[in-house]
């Protein structure tokens, strides 16, 4: 029996991808607009950069899920489903911040559109559910049997 990936968990892998990489980009260039600055002391560009430092480690632990997540890696849909709600809110709290200084935030806006598309995109259509949830044993494994349902060799 041959067992495919439906198309759509390769949508959702993908918009958990462009999550990656648009968050790995928004860290970089908030880091180099950062150092061009004078205005900052040592002390609040050095606490900026460690901050910027763990948003970059979960930016890339994003795109390593997104492989994951293409692959059928069922750990990875789980994670990925517990990170991208968390995702979608810090990034509207960064979006609402970004747009009451008055800038366009088009990075944030991405953020948060693709990590709400790929959330939906993982969750919702039942393909994917049970790509992760019902998925076939592998030839050769042996279903699991219940614990009282073994009989002693003996008697």
């Amino acid at each position: 029996m041959s067992y495919e990936r439906p198309t759509i968990l390769e949508v959702g892998a993908s918009l958990l991808a462009v999550l990656g990489v648009t968050s790995v980009g928004r860290v970089a260039y908030g880091v180099v607009v950062n150092l061009g600055q004078d205005q900052w002391s040592s002390g609040a560009r050095a606490m900026f950069l460690f901050l910027n430092t763990i948003v970059l480690i979960f930016s890339l632990f994003i795109l390593v899920l997104a492989h994951q997540v293409r692959r059928g890696r069922q750990w990875a849909w789980i994670a990925a489903l517990i990170m991208l709600p968390f995702t979608t809110l810090l990034g509207a709290l960064m979006l609402l911040i970004t747009a009451l200084g008055g800038a366009f935030p088009l990075a944030g806006a991405t953020v948060v559109v693709s990590s709400l598309a790929a959330l939906l995109t993982l969750t919702v259509p039942r393909a994917v559910r049970d790509h992760f949830l019902r998925r076939p044993a592998p030839p050769g494994v042996v279903p699991a049997r219940a614990w009282g349902s073994v009989q002693h060799p003996l008697g």
